[in-house]
């Protein structure tokens, strides 16, 4: 279960520890967000023989380009410090400029054994935290975190940066595999592990089908792709598939971007409006009920010079509702979708819609492949999962045994229930 952690289960787990707490530093913009970075964070606590202290910025610029404060935790059992940020977001360098002034004292005061930089090595942050360490602490184990799973020269100065990080990390956490091949190629020779992300199963979990198809107007066999409107996301590939499907196939664009003027206008040129719906982006909260609307969730991304899919959050989200993922065979996307969906080949859009139509004519398979990610989702996916795998590295990195079996073992889901074969019966 994902259910935040209660203050007891922290002061029990810190009575198992024997020993001085392995003292963790967690630096990451994810922990703004309760939703996110702060549910690992307050799994983590629970756990043996650590004692966390996350730092997180003032301010920061989501996906949409919304300007968001730090949310304050809904537990204690993290201490949670949020630093002002310099350069947070500056033109074609996006958020890779930013940086905190004061993580010097950061160090000085809470003197951690582990630095978990949960950012990508060729950051400023990055850089200026492993420069720091070896200032002031230099028996400080560092971490560093990447998603990036391209082989590619960056512009200077990441590239320096990068090498910088990567010579002085001791420990990398990659969230593919084919980002710890590219941790080597840049001269990363230390130990490396896949840590996934992970998603809220007391959040995204299966509800009432019909009712939720009720409340958007689904009708029919409904393909949706949610999230951000962008062109590499190869959503004009589904308008491309339109004449392959039958006239009962309804696709759902859910979300907001750049692209979906394109998108829209294709539609109207091809005359196919009864057929198409544009939903407008939603907040987190609203999802499961999208999800849970939805026959099979869409995501046809396209690999371009500079950019793959390093993970697709939404497979997980879709998954943890029952709900079979559709996707190309774009990175990591295949990995994660495993035995809950189909792949198929990107930038074809003849081989989705066979997809597409694959589900829709066979019932028991879409029910099937639903209940293969829920699966996956509760073995793998959830925030107490990746929190145990994270306190193992932890502990490892800082020298300390790790045994936390029982926590691993967990316990049922709660509003995630049990897996429903009915939840997408037609």
């Amino acid at each position: 279960m994902d259910r935040l952690p209660d203050r007891d289960l922290m002061e029990r787990s810190a009575d198992d520890s024997s020993g001085p707490p392995v003292r963790v530093l967690l630096v990451s913009h994810t922990c703004q967000v309760r939703s996110q970075g702060q549910m690992k964070a307050a799994w983590l606590a629970t756990l043996p023989g650590i004692q966390l202290h996350v730092v997180t910025p003032d301010r920061w610029i989501d996906d949409y380009g919304a300007w968001r404060s730090a949310e304050t935790p809904t537990t204690k059992a993290f201490s949670f410090e949020v630093l002002k940020c310099r350069l947070p977001y500056v033109g074609p360098f996006k958020r890779y400029l930013h940086h905190y002034p004061k993580f010097a004292d950061v160090l000085r005061e809470f003197k951690p054994d582990v630095i978990d930089i949960w950012e990508e090595p060729w950051g400023v942050v990055s850089g200026h935290i492993c420069r720091l360490r070896q200032r002031i602490l230099p028996s400080a184990r560092i971490i560093s975190e990447t998603e990036q799973n391209i082989d590619k020269k960056l512009p200077l100065p990441f590239e320096k940066i990068r090498r910088y990080s990567l010579r002085h990390a001791d420990f990398v956490i990659a969230r593919n595999a084919e980002a710890v091949e590219v941790t080597r190629k840049k001269g990363f020779v230390g130990p490396a592990e896949i840590v996934p992300n992970a998603v809220d199963v007391d959040l995204f979990h299966p509800l009432d089908r019909q009712q939720c198809r009720d409340a958007l107007g689904f009708k029919g066999f409904v393909a949706a792709y949610v999230g951000r409107m962008i062109e590499e996301k190869g959503l004009m590939d589904m308008l491309d598939a339109l004449p392959h499907l039958d006239a009962d196939v309804h696709l759902a664009f859910v979300g907001a971007g750049p692209f979906l003027p394109a998108l829209k206008q294709r539609v109207a040129e091809t005359g196919r409006e009864k057929q198409v719906s544009f939903l407008a982006g939603r907040p987190l909260e609203e999802l499961p009920a999208v999800m849970n609307a939805i026959d099979a969730l869409l995501l046809p991304s396209r690999t371009t010079a500079s950019w793959k899919e390093q993970f697709g959050r939404v497979i997980i989200e879709a998954h943890a509702c029952q709900t079979p993922v559709l996707g190309s065979d774009s990175g990591a996307i295949p990995d994660v979708v495993g035995q809950g969906g189909l792949i198929f080949s990107e930038r074809n859009p003849a081989a989705l819609a066979g997809a597409i139509m694959t589900l829709k004519n066979d019932p028991g398979l879409v029910r099937q492949m639903g209940l293969a990610g829920w699966r996956q989702v509760h073995d793998h996916y959830t925030w107490q999962r990746v929190a145990s795998q994270m306190h193992d590295i932890y502990m490892k990195v800082a020298g300390r045994p790790a045994d936390v079996n029982s926590v691993r073992a967990g316990s049922p889901p709660t509003s995630g229930g049990t897996p429903n074969p009915a939840a997408h019966a037609s």
